[in-house]
């Protein structure tokens, strides 16, 4: 890794890339990769870089520091002691099942049924495929022989009550596909079945449980993410077989939604890996209105998406049985991206042929172009769509304009006028926290994360935390005022106590880009004359935010008395605006003595 003032820059260990964008900052103790968004603290690195647990990943930095680690029975370790409970029964299950599949006479109609997919022996291994007998008791059997706990076991989703209290397998005469979490646990289990009834579902999954969310799991992650990695391009699929017989055929870098549609969380999880995404549901109805929606929720977390569209009547699994892998590899090559994709499906369906259906499909191409973040992108393929339907630029920009305002539009714009006539030195709150784009809080949240004490408590004792308009920004005041009041105001403390993903890769870039990310503050006469950073910079930066709200509540309370027509109301905001402007004068004064 090179220097790079304060941090250090080089090529991320967990995506292919040839243009550094992995940060570490030395004092703050993080990472972070601009390009993946992977990021975190040492132990967070550890834990994906060698595939670990948490508590091996400290064993491990203790081991190479000297420092001898004293293990004390609490809470902690009684929670993490009834996970590893839930682990071991599924282990439990999942080993059941496998010799079920290869080794009872009751697998025989399973083992046919793969055979005729398809599958071989050495896939069936690798994805850990197993069989759930046909009866109603042949798992409880073998948990209470194994004196697994029943409770747990229901709670799974293995097993469940009837009417009369008791106990009953939930998984019978199907086969069995185990979900495993990234790092290689089994979480859950999907079960198709082997029956050619109506009144039964042809899949069944496991219950949500304490390891297992069905809106965060991606099925096949654990085997194909190194090959993700390594290409920098994952395929979508919707379901177990398509990703299985593309995995054998040699097509390694996919994953499956498990016939959910596609969640933000399921999102967040594959940026860890790659940003670059092949749609790749079946040619029906279904899938290409499944297709549409996933295009939406990768475009709004910035990943750059194509769509692999097959042949009527095939799937991923029939296709690549088919052709093989040459040919699939021929339609990778000519996957489309999501507009060229989309103007195909509007194609198809006549919206064109009509100026009003046309005129409702072309803003709607416009309205799922607004959500691509990266503006030069953004503006190639505006282009691309007033070329392909002979349109100005000029108008087809000005739709996109009035989608971007309508996102940036905040649905609590908390438009309330406060009746309280106080000094804002003796009430901060008394301000309207909604003020639009401050633009000073984004740095002072950058210094709530700076890990200097002095800087956090002059900060804290002078802006409460609903001050902050942007929620994000709001939430990690919270978190620093609440580290802050513990005496745990290191960077990487405060980042692992938030759990939202793309809140992290939020944090990261605030904490990580070394730039001013206030524009207004290169207008302000500061530049050159305080050190970045220091408690100068940072006593500037509060009044400025301060001076800000006091500007904006002006403006809103000059807006309210052009529009009503309440004169009572009016002298009220009169001489509110008049002690506001005391108050801006105050703090210029008292900035300019400084």
């Amino acid at each position: 890794m090179k220097k790079r003032g304060k941090n250090f820059i080089g090529l991320c260990p967990f995506h292919q890339e040839k243009t550094p964008s992995f940060t570490v900052s030395d004092d703050k103790q993080i990472y972070h990769c601009f390009g993946c968004g992977n990021g975190g603290n040492i132990f967070k690195f550890l834990m994906e870089f060698k595939n670990i647990s948490f508590v091996e990943a400290v064993e491990e930095v203790a081991e190479y520091l000297g420092i001898k680690i004293q293990y004390d029975k609490g809470v902690y370790e009684d929670k993490q002691n009834e996970l590893e409970e839930y682990y071991e029964i599924n282990i439990l299950a999942a080993r059941y099942f496998s010799d079920s599949l290869l080794k009872s006479n009751e697998g025989e109609e399973a083992r046919e049924y793969l055979k005729k997919r398809e599958i071989k022996l050495q896939t069936q291994r690798s994805f850990g495929i197993g069989y759930a007998p046909y009866g109603w008791g042949n798992f409880l059997l073998h948990a209470r022989e194994n004196k697994a706990d029943l409770i747990k076991a229901k709670s799974l989703g293995l097993i469940d009550i009837n009417e009369k209290g008791e106990y009953y397998d939930k998984f019978r005469h199907r086969i069995i596909f185990p979900i495993f979490s990234p790092n290689g646990r089994v979480i859950a289990f999907g079960g198709r079945t082997l029956e050619k009834r109506d009144d039964i579902a042809k899949y069944l999954n496991s219950t949500e449980s304490q390891i297992y969310s069905k809106r965060k799991s991606l099925y096949g992650l654990f085997q194909s993410k190194e090959e993700i990695r390594k290409l920098d391009r994952a395929i979508l699929v919707e379901g177990y077989m398509d990703l299985i017989s593309l995995y054998q055929a040699g097509v390694k870098n996919v994953v499956a939604s498990s016939g959910t549609s596609l969640t933000e969380e399921q999102v967040q999880l594959l940026s860890r890996f790659t940003r670059n995404i092949i749609i790749l549901f079946d040619a029906d109805p279904a899938g290409q209105k499944a297709s549409l929606r996933s295009i939406e929720t990768l475009l709004k977390q910035n990943f750059d998406v194509k769509v692999i569209t097959l042949p009527r009547g095939e799937d991923p699994d029939s296709f690549i049985i088919k052709y093989g892998k040459d040919k699939f590899d021929e339609l990778v090559y000519s996957s489309k991206n999501f507009l060229e994709y989309q103007t195909a499906q509007f194609e198809e369906e006549g919206m064109f042929e009509e100026p009003a259906k046309a005129t409702l499909a072309i803003r709607e191409l416009v309205r799922t172009l607004s959500l691509v973040d990266d503006e030069l992108k953004r503006n190639l393929l505006l282009k691309s769509i007033s070329k392909k339907f002979n349109l100005r630029e000029k108008l087809v920009e000005s739709e996109l304009i009035s989608f971007l305002n309508l996102q940036n539009q905040r649905p609590d714009t908390r438009e309330r006028m406060t009746n309280k006539n106080v000094k804002l030195f003796q009430n901060l709150n008394t301000i309207n926290a909604a003020s639009p784009e401050n633009p000073f809080e984004r740095e002072l949240v950058r210094l709530l994360f700076s890990g200097n004490e002095e800087i956090i408590g002059h900060i804290i004792d002078r802006i409460a935390p609903d001050l902050y308009s942007d929620p994000k920004l709001r939430q990690f005041a919270e978190i620093a005022y609440s580290g802050f009041e513990e005496q745990k105001y290191s960077p990487a403390y405060l980042i692992e106590k938030i759990n939202d993903e793309e809140l992290k890769s939020y944090i990261f870039k605030i904490t990580l880009v070394e730039e001013t990310i206030s524009k207004k503050w290169d207008e302000i006469s500061y530049n050159g004359k305080i050190v970045k950073d220091s408690l100068e910079y940072t006593i500037a930066t509060v009044t400025n935010f301060l001076i800000s709200q006091i500007e904006q509540q002006i403006k809103r309370n000059n807006q309210i008395i052009a529009e009503s027509k309440d004169e009572r109301l009016h002298l009220e905001l009169l001489t509110r605006n008049k002690e506001l402007q005391e108050e801006k004068k105050s703090l210029i004064n008292q900035t300019n003595k400084k």
